[in-house]
């Protein structure tokens, strides 16, 4: 155990609760627990009267800087536990009671994406994302082959806000039925393989949707087969060169999420992982840019974190990378999709640094204030009335992307 001096106590216990924390998640990581046992043991942890103490602690005691750390480890640790645990939460048929060479039972998906919304607008769409997920391990479970599961007529009356994290998850369950063996040691047999999972992507994604389904397997062989990455990259761009962002833009998300990020003020070593990670600047820009996606989203509703942790200390690197500000654009349009009567969207948006503090202002502004405006007002709605977003899972100039360069530049309040 690592000593922290200063803070005393309270720190000590901060940095315990990240350490218990970690060992939990990667507990259910590799399989060893049922997150469905855990949850009711890792909310108490996580909302408990004993944490309400220890979180009032921090903000009492502590810089503005380590409380920002440890409410984002609390936001991580919430969504990790719902994905994990959504089967169980929303009542999903199970993959084990699939009937194997049996006919395909019918799924009640339209029932069960009303009990996600039915969770709240923030964990609607990390619920929903599950789901997605769940469906398409069920469908392997029956020993069918998943083709047509969001385009078939039984899916047409699901709320279109719904479908941008079902193709996520389903992505997710392609890329990981596929890459359990270790035939990917064979570089042939990797081609083939994602070669494979493109292919069911396609065939089991709406027109416009495809981006999430395609992002999911970065997402799925950076948690999973880290090591695997490079090959991967090597190999999607012979057999699938349009799905190298989107694949590096999951990479990112991954590695946000990545059990060693969990510990408090790693907020910024994400990035720096995403750029040492990446093979080239299309890899590099996918990579921060899914980072920021999954940052943002984590901390929406506490805009002060984002602030404190990433655009006061480290703005002016951001500006210069690139790829934070199209994440956190990409990430406000995916989440106004989903939950557009979400109040938090516009208390982010336009949420302002204290009073006094004119640089960070300034880089608030740049980074996130104006980019806010320029994603709901002027990029999302003709990506939704192309039926294009999609596109948004992978680094794309979206003023270009839109036809939309020169409008909107100076944002609302």
């Amino acid at each position: 155990m690592t000593q922290l001096g200063g803070a005393g106590s309270t720190v000590q216990a901060v940095y315990e609760f990240g350490e218990s924390l970690v060992e939990t998640v990667g507990e259910m990581a590799l399989g060893l627990v049922d997150p469905r046992v855990l949850l009711p043991r890792t909310l108490y942890t996580l909302t408990g009267d004993p944490l309400q103490r220890s979180v009032e602690a921090v903000r009492l005691t502590l810089s503005g800087d380590a409380g920002a750390a440890f409410q984002e480890l609390l936001n991580k640790s919430e969504i990790f536990v719902l994905v994990a645990a959504v089967s169980g939460l929303i009542g999903a048929p199970s993959a084990g009671a699939a009937t194997p060479g049996g006919p395909v039972e019918p799924y009640p998906l339209d029932e069960l994406v009303a009990r996600c919304y039915a969770l709240g607008d923030f964990q609607a769409l990390w619920a929903i994302e599950g789901l997605g997920h769940e469906y398409g391990d069920f469908v392997w479970a029956q020993g069918e082959v998943p083709h047509g599961l969001l385009t078939s007529p039984h899916t047409a009356t699901l709320p279109a806000g719904s479908l941008l994290m079902l193709h996520a998850g389903i992505g997710l369950s392609m890329a990981q039925h596929l890459l359990r063996g270790p035939s990917w040691e064979s570089p042939a047999e990797l081609r083939r393989l994602l070669a494979e999972i493109v292919g069911l992507d396609r065939a089991n994604s709406q027109p416009g949707y495809l981006g999430a389904a395609l992002e999911s397997l970065g997402l799925v062989t950076r948690t999973f087969h880290p090591t695997l990455v490079p090959a991967v990259d090597r190999e999607l761009r012979v057999v699938a060169p349009e799905a190298v962002g989107f694949f590096w833009h999951g990479v990112g998300r991954a590695i946000y999420f990545w059990i060693v990020n969990f510990l408090p003020c790693s907020a910024w070593q994400g990035y720096e992982m995403a750029a040492r990670e990446a093979t080239d600047e299309l890899a590099r820009l996918n990579a921060e840019a899914g980072m920021a996606w999954a940052q943002v989203l984590v901390n929406q509703r506490q805009p002060q974190s984002l602030y404190e942790l990433i655009v006061k200390p480290h703005g002016e690197d951001l500006r210069a990378r690139g790829g934070f500000v199209n994440g956190l654009a990409s990430s406000i349009m995916m989440r106004f999709d989903t939950t557009p009567a979400a109040p938090f969207i516009e208390a982010f948006c336009r949420w302002e640094p204290p009073a006094g503090d004119s640089q960070g202002s300034a880089l608030w502004d740049e980074l996130v204030r104006l980019p806010c405006r320029q994603a709901l007002e002027v990029w999302y709605p003709v990506l939704k009335r192309q039926h294009r977003l999609g596109e948004i899972f992978e680094f794309r100039d979206l003023a270009a992307l839109t036809g939309t360069a020169g409008r909107g530049r100076g944002g609302t309040r």
